[in-house]
């Protein structure tokens, strides 16, 4: 997918979707092993990881140790 922009933080939203589409290659290379709990629990930890200290839920276990 190509997205093009003249917004001012073009480059920003860019990196942005780099980063968001990185995680989701990892976790589809790992999905197989992963029950979908277990797949959801990662994706949703993600997305909050602001909130959540960059822990994933349920776990006392990082984030970057989960996804690489």
């Amino acid at each position: 997918m190509e997205i093009t922009s003249t917004h001012a933080k073009a480059s920003q939203i860019a990196e942005i979707l780099t980063k968001v589409s990185g995680f989701l290659k990892r976790i589809k290379a790992t999905a197989e092993q992963l029950t979908q709990k277990e797949r959801w629990k990662l994706i949703l930890s993600a997305a909050f990881r602001h909130f959540l200290g960059g822990k994933v839920i349920g776990t006392t276990g990082r984030l970057t140790d989960a996804t690489g």
